[in-house]
């Protein structure tokens, strides 16, 4: 995959002039009358940005083949309207798509000149009216000056972020080229997610619509189960209708998935093997604030914090007498804890780590994911029924945010594997539809207080969180912390043929080799350090929301950035010193652990650190951002950090691996 990407680059930076022509038809179509409409224009103009960021594209001439583009699409789509008027109704493609340019001219007529200004930055519009603004005789000097300064905007709008987020892909690429895959996947896929909805929405809908209201039309005509099953879920002039839907759905996706992860995990499938490759994945991210964000997570999922919830809301289920509702929480949560209890103990599977003792060891599925779900996904349920499509919307995105965090917690916390929290979170959703549409046809005539059940449930949950939080964050912090496994070997194996046992090269999470380990240092944390800074060298900036405005200044030093993190294995350096050799370059030691003690000559024991020694440069992609970039040559900088090392009197031995050094220390 890498290499793919590293061939696209490598082939857009030998023909530039092929990118910034699809940069400027991409600008151009988007602005024609109705083809603009499916024309990914604005997600082109994007990825130009990308690259120039990636330094593929100079950013002037990108810039000019998007607003050209813009500039000369709208012209033309003006030009049209002011020579053919009304006739364009009758021509293709504008007589096949008559609903577009009666919203072309309402809106043109709602704010005027304005029009040709917003409209280029609102997708059902954009493309039509220039046309409509041509037909209505809007004096060209007026509509050319209002078409620059849009198309500018527009092209700024689009282009500059994408610039950004291509300098900080060249920057996750220092840290790690794992991350650059990653979010440049993030972004195709949510650019396909969003260009397929457009699409379903454009053409599917209608399809839809015309079969549905053909079944509709059958079931109304014949009586029976069936018939009244059509209607619950189809029929328009029900308004519980598309809720019934939506769960009928969710109700057979999730139980599928529930089952196809059940078999995999019973049958030891490929599935386990992705459950050890992403456990594995993980432990590189342990650390800071991320470990306290994933343990308040689990806390606030713990069935300390979840009781005092349904025992509040069942009090007031009581209080206001909706004994119906009070029966289906109740069910809700009762047989979801059932249903788990009675899963751990029939498949017995053992969780990644023994944290836990008793009926607690068994991992599958998640006790906090399928709590989680079912006490918030039925409680969102019946805070947002009956309420407008924003409201349910903005209450199901609290719901499943808080939801999706305490199940990622147990996965990241090592107390569960994917595919238990997978099972979880399906088996929890498959119950709540369930339970939805039950309580629709049964409960449909028993009403509560949203807003009431809103703040009794709220109240509780941040009274109860912030109580069992304070008093077991502290412990939760240091039990959930990473144990590393320490194996002990001599110094004198290690001086010998030992140190041959210790990786030649940094590798990424998937094996691939980066920089290689040109340093072997035994010794304490503290010793290494304080062996370093006497000899002038520092820890680096440290990382803060300051920090992040440095990288836009041309003129920042090197000294004033922080230092990337780069990660073996999976786990960021431990240990990292810079010495600054002027404003442009600088020297940067990084030291990982390597669960190896070894002895002195005095029979003491010093854990070893492995690590690379590196310069590093300021770089200026296009003038707009301050990055730094590492030299190739590992050689200079293991051969200063040898001679600072005997200068400090330190043990030195130079053992050559291939064409570089490895520095044993100590």
């Amino acid at each position: 995959m890498e290499s793919h990407l590293q061939a696209l680059i490598e082939y857009f930076s030998a023909h530039p002039m092929l990118a910034l022509a699809a940069v400027f038809a991409a600008a151009l179509l988007e602005a024609l009358a109705v083809i603009g409409t499916v024309i990914p224009g604005s997600s082109i103009v994007f990825v130009g940005g990308v690259l120039v960021g990636l330094k593929v594209l100079d950013p002037w001439w990108t810039a000019a083949a998007a607003v050209s583009g813009a500039i000369i699409g709208d012209g033309m789509s003006y030009w049209l309207g002011r020579h053919h008027h009304e006739r364009l109704r009758s021509m293709w493609p504008l007589k096949n798509h008559p609903e577009i340019f009666d919203r072309g001219q309402a809106y043109f007529a709602k704010i005027g000149a304005r029009s040709v200004f917003l409209g280029r930055f609102l997708g059902p519009v954009r493309s039509i009216v220039p046309v409509v603004a041509g037909m209505s005789g809007m004096p060209a000097i007026q509509f050319y000056v209002v078409n620059v300064l849009s198309a500018l905007v527009w092209v700024a709008a689009h282009m500059l972020p994408g610039a950004l987020f291509g300098a900080s892909l060249q920057i996750a690429a220092a840290v790690s080229s794992r991350l650059v895959l990653f979010l440049a996947a993030v972004v195709a896929s949510l650019w396909a997610l969003g260009w397929l909805f457009r699409l379903v929405r454009k053409y599917g809908l209608t399809v839809f619509k015309g079969y549905r209201d053909r079944l509709v039309a059958w079931a109304h005509r014949r009586p029976g189960l069936a018939s009244r099953t059509i209607l619950s879920l189809l029929d328009p002039s029900r308004p519980e209708a598309p809720a019934m839907l939506v769960a009928t759905v969710l109700l057979l996706g999730a139980a599928w998935l529930f089952f196809g992860i059940l078999q995999d995990v019973v049958s030891n499938d490929p599935l386990v093997q992705f459950d050890h490759a992403v456990f594995s994945a993980l432990q590189g991210f342990h650390g800071g604030w991320a470990d306290k964000l994933m343990v308040v997570a689990t806390e606030l999922g713990s069935g300390s914090v979840a009781a005092p919830v349904v025992v509040a809301v069942a009090v007031l289920l009581t209080v206001k007498r909706r004994w119906l509702t009070l029966a289906y929480w109740l069910g809700a949560v009762g047989f979801a804890q059932i249903l788990v209890w009675t899963l751990k103990n029939v498949l017995g599977r053992a969780r990644p780590s023994d944290l836990y003792q008793g009926f607690e060891q068994f991992s599958f599925p998640s006790g906090h994911a399928a709590s989680s779900i079912v006490i918030y996904g039925f409680l969102a349920f019946l805070i947002a029924r009956g309420k407008s499509f924003r409201i349910g919307t903005l209450v199901a995105v609290v719901a499943g945010t808080g939801i999706l965090l305490v199940a990622v917690s147990r996965v990241y916390l090592r107390v569960h594997w994917v595919s238990d929290v997978l099972a979880s979170l399906s088996l929890g959703t498959a119950w709540v539809a369930l339970l939805g549409i039950s309580y629709t046809v049964h409960a449909r005539n028993e009403r509560l207080s949203s807003r009431l059940l809103t703040i009794v449930a709220l109240g509780t949950l941040t009274a109860a969180g912030a109580f069992y939080v304070s008093g077991h964050y502290r412990a939760d912090l240091a039990r959930f912390a990473p144990r590393d496994i320490v194996i002990t070997t001599e110094l004198e194996n290690w001086r010998g043929e030992g140190w041959k046992r210790l990786p030649a090269n940094r590798s990424e999470i998937g094996g691939d080799a980066e920089e290689p380990m040109t340093v072997q240092w035994a010794g304490s944390s503290d010793r290494i350090a304080a062996t370093l800074m006497a000899g002038g060298w520092r820890t680096p900036a440290a990382w803060a929301s300051s920090a992040a405005f440095l990288w836009l200044l041309p003129s920042t030093a090197i000294g004033d950035l922080p230092v990337l993190a780069k990660f073996n294995h999976g786990q960021p350096q431990e240990l990292v010193f810079e010495k600054v050799q002027d404003r442009t370059q600088r020297l940067v030691i990084r030291l990982w652990p390597t669960g190896y003690w070894v002895g002195t000559d005095t029979a003491q024991k010093s854990p070893l650190w492995s690590g690379m020694v590196t310069r590093e440069r300021l770089d200026h992609p296009s003038g707009l951002v301050t990055m730094t970039s590492t030299d190739n040559d590992f050689f200079a900088p293991a051969r200063l950090l040898a001679e600072f090392a005997r200068a400090a009197d330190m043990q030195v031995q130079i053992r050559q691996r291939g064409n570089l050094p490895t520095l044993l220390i100590w």
